[in-house]
Order: structure tokens, then sequence, then C-alpha cells
């Protein structure tokens, strides 16, 4: 991505199918003024033919350059193990559950940067507290580059969870995609 320039990849989740074997690796290479917001996420599979976690491998790598420094690498590593030596040995969907959507977005750039310091302050202002059941959603944040940037992992219950919560995290890039992309992406 060249100077000034802006990267928004914002694709549909991952969804395979049972026995599936995914690999996927993208290096991304921003000039220092440049900007980006790089969605990667994946779904459980499909559900409604019972396919719950039901693929064989999943793994994605992202890596996010600035000239030539890495700023960020992301690996997403799921599947089955062999737990038998494991005193409680359990499944790929006995591990991730309850959730069955996960995502993550990385974020860099001047561009960025609101979007950043407001998800900033919202994750600061949340309290820890015990709950007696999972919550229907979740989120962490890390910042990068002196808070140029940050790292967003999403996981949910449901895929349109963490489609309405991008949404609403995101909504500083309605203008850039204009209203129709925008809503056709996140509504």
């Amino acid at each position: 991505v060249k100077g000034n320039g802006l990267l928004l990849l914002l694709p549909d989740p991952v969804t395979c199918f049972s026995a599936a074997r995914y690999h996927q690796t993208q290096v991304f290479r921003l000039a220092k003024d440049s900007s980006a917001v790089l969605l990667d996420w994946v779904t459980s599979g499909r559900k409604s033919l019972g396919e719950d976690w039901a693929f064989s491998r999943y793994y994605s790598v992202n890596e996010v350059w600035i000239d030539d420094q890495r700023i960020a690498r992301d690996a997403t590593l799921l599947e089955e193990r062999d737990d038998q030596g494991s005193l409680t040995p359990r499944t790929l969907a006995e591990t991730l559950a309850p959730y069955s959507c996960y995502a993550t977005v990385i974020m860099y750039g001047e561009l960025v940067e609101n979007t950043c310091r407001n998800l900033a302050a919202a994750y600061s202002a949340i309290t820890v507290f015990k709950q007696h059941a999972p919550p229907s959603l979740i989120w962490a944040l890390s910042t990068i580059c002196d808070g140029k940037g940050c790292i967003v992992r999403v996981a949910a219950k449901e895929t349109e969870d963490v489609k309405n919560w991008l949404g609403k995290a995101l909504v500083d890039f309605e203008g850039v995609l204009g209203v129709d992309v925008f809503r056709r992406t996140f509504s």
C-alpha cells in the first residue's frame, strides 16, 4: 500500500466444510504513512448440516510490514489434536465452546487512529467480573506501534453477533466505503 493509501480488507468469514483443510498466508506491506484495516475471521462450519467444528485443520497467518519492519504477525491454528495422554481429552468443538465465530482485526495508520482510540477507551471501561455463564460475545484489544494501530480479537456464539459488533466498531469507515457497501458488509 503506497503512501497516503488505505486498504480495507473486509471479507466474509471462512466457513469450512466437514474434513476440510484450510491454509492461508497473507503478507501486507504498507508505507509508513498508509493505513489498513484487515479482517480475518472463521466460523465453526456449516452448522445447519451438523458440521460444527468438523473440519480437519484451519491455519491462517497474517503479517503486516511497515517499510522493512514487521509490526504484526498473527497466526491461528485450529485442528483436532491427540489428547490421549490428557486427563480430560476434549475435541476441538469442546475446546472452542461456546463460541462459533472468531475474528481478528489488524488496524494501522493515521486513518484508523481515531477508531483504535475509541476501541481502546471502550476496552479500558470493561469491568472484569465473574459470570455464571460465558457472555454471548467477548473481545480484547492490544495496541501496536505506540497507538498508531491495534489488534482486536472477537469471539461470539453466533456469527451475526460478530458481524454486528464489527459494524459498530468500524462505523468510522462508513463514509469511506459508502453507506450502501458498508451496510451490505455489516448488516
